[in-house]
C-alpha cells in the first residue's frame, strides 16, 4: 500500500510541481490504523486527504477547509485532480467558484456555511439536522416523538447554532465539540429517553452538584441550567 502511495505521490507532482510550494513538510503519507493509508496535502486551513486503492481501485480525493470534508471526488484522471488541488488549496478558491471551474464536484451541505464565514455554525445546525433525520422515526417508533419534541424545543431557543448534538448507544448527547468525538474528559450532556413523557439527564465535567435527575421531557429549568453551564466551555 505504501508503494501505491509513493505512485501516486509522484504522478501527483509530476502533473504540477507548484504543489511544490505548500512545503514538503505539509505533504505526507499517512499510514492509517483502518488500513486505508492515504496522501495528505495541507496548507493553513486548505487541505486533500487522497485515498488510493483500499475500497476501490480508482482513488478518492477529499477536499476540507479547516479539516472539514466539503467535497469528495472519485477519479483515476490525475491531472484533472491535480487542477483541483491548485484551485482549492493554492489559489484558495470559494466552493461556489471551484463548482463552477469544475461541475463535476458536488458540494455539501457544509460548503455554504465555509463560504459565508460560519463554518461552525454550519457544523452545528448540520449536526441537529443529521440527528432528528437519522435516529428518530415517530412513524415507527412512537415513543421517538417525545425525542423530538425536545429538539424542537432547544431548537427554538437557537441551541443548534451553538451546540453539537448526536447520539451514543441510546443516549441523546450535547457538547460543545466539532467533532463527533466524546469522551469522559469532554463536558457533555446525556439524554435518555424513558417512555410515559419523562426522561433521565446527566452531566459530565459540569459545574454541577446533582449531574443525573429524572424529569418530564421538555425544556425545563434543571436542563435549561445545564446548558447554560455548558455554553460557558469553549468550542473544541
Amino acid at each position: 500500500m505504501i508503494k501505491e502511495l509513493e505512485l501516486l505521490q509522484s504522478e501527483i507532482f509530476n502533473n504540477c510541481d507548484e504543489l511544490l510550494k505548500i512545503g514538503t513538510k505539509k505533504i505526507n503519507i499517512i499510514p492509517d490504523f483502518n488500513f486505508e493509508n492515504h496522501i495528505e496535502l495541507k496548507d493553513k486551513d486548505r487541505g486533500c486527504r487522497i485515498y488510493p486503492y483500499h475500497l476501490s481501485e480508482i482513488p478518492k480525493y477529499e477536499f476540507e477547509w479547516d479539516d472539514c470534508p466539503l467535497f469528495k471526488i472519485s477519479s483515476n484522471d490525475v491531472k484533472r485532480q491535480v487542477e483541483i488541488i491548485k484551485s482549492w488549496i493554492l489559489s484558495r478558491s470559494m466552493p461556489s467558484e471551484i463548482q463552477i471551474q469544475f461541475p463535476e464536484i458536488e458540494l455539501n451541505k457544509l460548503a455554504k456555511y465555509y463560504e459565508n464565514g460560519n463554518g461552525i455554525k454550519g457544523e452545528f445546525i448540520e449536526s441537529w439536522n443529521d440527528t432528528q433525520e437519522t435516529h428518530f422515526n415517530p412513524i415507527k417508533y412512537p415513543s421517538d416523538k417525545e425525542a423530538i419534541k425536545l429538539i424542537n424545543e432547544m431548537r427554538e431557543k437557537g441551541l443548534n447554532e451553538s451546540l453539537r448534538i448526536g447520539t451514543r448507544l441510546s443516549w441523546l448527547i450535547l457538547s460543545r465539540t466539532r467533532r463527533h468525538i466524546i469522551n469522559d474528559n469532554t463536558p457533555h450532556i446525556g439524554i435518555f429517553f424513558l417512555g410515559n413523557n419523562r426522561m433521565k439527564i446527566y452531566s459530565s465535567n459540569l459545574n454541577d452538584e446533582n449531574n443525573e435527575q429524572e424529569v418530564d421531557v421538555n425544556y425545563g429549568v434543571h436542563l435549561e441550567k445545564l446548558l447554560k453551564e455548558l455554553l460557558k466551555e469553549d468550542i473544541k
